[in-house]
């Protein structure tokens, strides 16, 4: 397990972004280290792009991640991955979400949205591995639709990339989640765990 990890999470509104994030940060917390957590969410009660960045290490100060430097990108959008594509380098792993989440202009056929494989493609190019996760169906899988961003979690902590144990995960997740929804969750993440770790 790294002690330290850059990482971008990206979706759209209402996905559970933010609380994915601060999930995160607190897990890195409850290990010793110094997190700092920054998000860009401008319209995203509206659907819109909701971005944050992770840092964790010793040390950790600036709250922003620099192109091309990310250790691991979580998203879950397809096209919300492409949008973060900036941030990923050769050694950067990219974990997406295989559901896309069209929006309106192209529910108006007023433009298009790439294929799975056209996004594949392209992350395949800027990062040094990809991994994708149908979320959304493991999350109906566990109960509740809006899970998608505990199976992220569990997918992320299978994959070992991240500086915070599974204990110290399910540690936050127990502080941050209220307790009726935790038994879901708690599902979802280990939903997500196995579907990394059987690759």
């Amino acid at each position: 397990m790294p002690r330290r990890a850059d990482v971008i999470v990206c979706g759209v509104g209402g996905q559970g972004i933010l609380l994915l994030a601060e999930l995160l940060g607190t897990a890195a917390l409850k290990e010793g280290l110094d997190v700092r957590v920054s998000e860009i969410h401008g319209m995203a009660q509206r659907g819109g792009s909701v971005v944050c960045h992770v840092r964790v290490g010793e040390g950790v100060c600036a709250p922003t991640v620099l192109d091309g430097h990310a250790d691991v990108l979580v998203a879950l959008e397809p096209v919300e991955a492409l949008r973060a594509i900036r941030f990923l380098g050769p050694r950067s792993l990219a974990l997406v979400s295989t559901r896309p989440i069209r929006p309106v202009m192209v529910s108006l056929g007023m433009c298009s949205y790439p294929s799975l494989e056209q996004v594949q493609e392209l992350l395949r190019a800027s990062a040094g591995k990809v991994l994708l996760v149908d979320a959304l169906r493991l999350a109906e899988e566990a109960g509740n639709l809006i899970t998608q961003n505990m199976v992220m979690a569990g997918a992320l902590s299978a994959t070992g990339a991240f500086p915070a144990s599974r204990e110290a995960m399910v540690e936050a997740m127990r502080e941050l989640l209220p307790p009726k929804y935790l038994e879901v969750n708690l599902r979802a993440f280990e939903l997500g765990e196995r579907a990394v770790g059987r690759r």
